[in-house]
Order: C-alpha cells, then sequence, then structure tokens
C-alpha cells in the first residue's frame, strides 16, 4: 500500500467496516499510510436471518476508537433480492452458486462504492486479503495476497475494472496472524473475534435448511435418479438438494462410492457416476468480466480457477464475440459445477472471470 506524501492533502478513503478483526485493523493500517479514513457498515442481512447482530456495534466502537466518522449504509432489501432470492433461483436451476462472488459485484463493490461516491471519498477500501499493482499491462490489476491460504483475489473477479482503480487494500501483503497481532498491539476490542462463516447469511452451513426456508415447498420436485450410463436408480425430492462432486446423503447405496455428476434441470434429474464421471478438461463460462483488454478468437495462456479452494491450474483461455468464453485445461479438473466462478490469472495478477456453464472434455 502507497504511503501518502506528508505535504499532500490527506484522501479519503471509504472503508467498508463489518466489525470483524480485518476491517478493524484496516482503519489502523490506512490512517498509518495517510489516509482520511470514513468507516461505512452495510446492514446487509435480513433481521429474520440475523435477528441479533452484533457486527454494526462492533464497527462502530472500532470507528469511536480510532475518531473516524462513521455511517451504516442500510442494503438489506437489495441483499435480499440480489444475494438470497437469486441464490434459491439457482439452485432451483441446477446451479451451485457463490453468493460471495455476486455480494462483491453487485454490494460490496456495487452499491458501496456508490456510497464512497456520494460522500467525496478518493478511494475505497476493505479488509479483503487481496493487492493491487499497476502490472505489466500497464493498469491497476488485482493481484493475489501474500498469504497463499488467506488470498481473496478470487471472489473479486465480477467486480468492474472501473471500481478497481479506486480500489486500496491494506491487507494484502500481511498473514491472519500479523493482523490479529497488530489488533492486540493497539487494543482492539475484536482483535479475537473469530472468522466470518463461509456463507454470512446462511446458520451453521446448513444450505439445504436454508432452501427450505426460502424457497416455496413447490419448488421441491420430486424426480428420477439416473446413473452415468442410463440406468433409472431411484428417485429424488428434490434437485436443490445436490450439487456437483456430492458424495454424501445421496440416499442410494450402489455398494461403491458415487458421486452427484450432473443435474438436469429440464428434465428434474440428478446424474451419479463415479469418480471418473466428474472430470473434465473444458468449461465454457458467460458473464465474463476482463480487466485488460483480450484479443478474440485468440488462445491466452492462462492459469484457471474453477472455485475458491482449488488451486489455479494451466489452461487457454478463448474469448469469444458473444461474451462467452472457453477454458481449455492442460489437465482434467474434478468437479467443474455450473454457477460456479472461473477465474482468470496470468501469475498473481487476476485479469478476469466468468460464470461456469458448462463442462465437456475435447
Amino acid at each position: 500500500m502507497t504511503q501518502i506524501e506528508q505535504t499532500q492533502k490527506k484522501p479519503v478513503v471509504a472503508l467498508g467496516m463489518s466489525g470483524g478483526v480485518d476491517s478493524s485493523v484496516a482503519v489502523h493500517l490506512l490512517q498509518k499510510a495517510g489516509y482520511e479514513v470514513h468507516g461505512i457498515h452495510m446492514l446487509m442481512i435480513p433481521e429474520r436471518f440475523q435477528p441479533n447482530p452484533t457486527s454494526q456495534n462492533d464497527a462502530k466502537a472500532v470507528a469511536e476508537q480510532f475518531g473516524i466518522k462513521f455511517t451504516v449504509l442500510d442494503v438489506r432489501d437489495k441483499f435480499e433480492e440480489c444475494i438470497i432470492q437469486q441464490f434459491g433461483k439457482e439452485y432451483s436451476c441446477g446451479r451451485t452458486p457463490n453468493p460471495c462472488i455476486n455480494c462483491n459485484q453487485q454490494l460490496k463493490f456495487g452499491l458501496f462504492a456508490d456510497a464512497a461516491k456520494s460522500i467525496g471519498a478518493d478511494y475505497i477500501s476493505t479488509g479483503h486479503y487481496v493487492r493491487t499493482e499497476v502490472s505489466e499491462y500497464n493498469r491497476k490489476l488485482f493481484h493475489k495476497a501474500v498469504d497463499a491460504k488467506k488470498d481473496q483475489s478470487y471472489f473479486l473477479s465480477l467486480v468492474s475494472p472501473d471500481v478497481l482503480e479506486r480500489c486500496v487494500f491494506p491487507l494484502g501483503e500481511l498473514s491472519k496472524d500479523q493482523v490479529r497481532e497488530i489488533a492486540r498491539e493497539i487494543g482492539l476490542h475484536v482483535a479475537e473475534k473469530g472468522d466470518s462463516q463461509e456463507i454470512c447469511f446462511i446458520p451453521d452451513n446448513d444450505y439445504k435448511a436454508f432452501l427450505k426456508q426460502i424457497l416455496p415447498p413447490k419448488a421441491f420436485k420430486k424426480g428420477k435418479v439416473f446413473h452415468a450410463d442410463g440406468r433409472l436408480l431411484g428417485n429424488h425430492d428434490g434437485i436443490q438438494n445436490y450439487t456437483v462432486g456430492q458424495r454424501k446423503g445421496l440416499g442410494i447405496a450402489l455398494g461403491k462410492p458415487a458421486y452427484v455428476v450432473a443435474l438436469d434441470a429440464k428434465k428434474n434429474s440428478v446424474i451419479l457416476g463415479d469418480s471418473e464421471h466428474l472430470m473434465h478438461n473444458q468449461l465454457t463460462a458467460s458473464q465474463n468480466n476482463y480487466f485488460i483488454e483480450l484479443p478474440l478468437e485468440t488462445p491466452i495462456a492462462v492459469d484457471a480457477k474453477i472455485r475458491y479452494r482449488a488451486q489455479a491450474a494451466p489452461a487457454e483461455l478463448l474469448c469469444h464475440s458473444d461474451g462467452t468464453a472457453t477454458v481449455t485445461f492442460k489437465e482434467s479438473q474434478r468437479a467443474i459445477t455450473p454457477g460456479q466462478c472461473a477465474a482468470y490469472y496470468k501469475g498473481d495478477a487476476l485479469i478476469g472471470g466468468g460464470i461456469i456453464e458448462t463442462a465437456q472434455n475435447v
């Protein structure tokens, strides 16, 4: 993170404050670097899913400790519409969404960026573990964090390139342990606060129970379960209960390990198979977002990541004029899942991403 010259007027940075240790330490680091910080807490999760939130009070207390301006931005209606309802729709279509990707695109770097402009902020910042650097392409890009275990660049794949230009990330060079140590040293009451859960609005990460809460009973339509070879194996109570790669909770015993290898929403069918049926060497992606200008119909060597916990793998990216892209891997990947995000990297630099539509072998 660039240090601001003392002779300059302090630039204003709008910092998303969740109330956790990461964004709280970010206040300290931004002030230390010479920024004037304005904290914004986004009230996102509807009350029925989070009846007694403590995050707003924690964020406000940290803002008071540092003596910075603090604003609460209520986006609960938008979160309900764009994140929660979309989550249910995607599962009903046999897809497995990543709501964090959607939230970053539309809310944390969408509505939040608009709010930052309205208060006259020059920059926006969050507690994400990611770096921004001017790349070999002579423009600012998201780069992987130094701490590979905490790197969150993947989640920013669909953020608008225009917003990227205004981003400052103070935690990209640090590990989580270093962040907690700083929090202890400066006396933050949230220093030992636990990390947020995998999907912030789903209690105990029980997505099946959550889907039953947000979708009407008629959305869960009974259907057939087939083997990849065409055999009828049994019945299911709704494709929302399944995701590609799933092994447990299938309700069908085959005498050997079986996996969900595909979901056919049009036929309301679940397809099971062996581990090898999960392996594909190509995907197609839509809703592609690029941070650099890329040629059409010309293969580009990249490393592509098909889910957050997956390793980025060598591949060729082919961008098409209709906005879709084809990614062909050098080695087959396991459980390429429609609805997830594919992120495209050149080295540590994130150059784009898109939503996976299909997986195939070529």
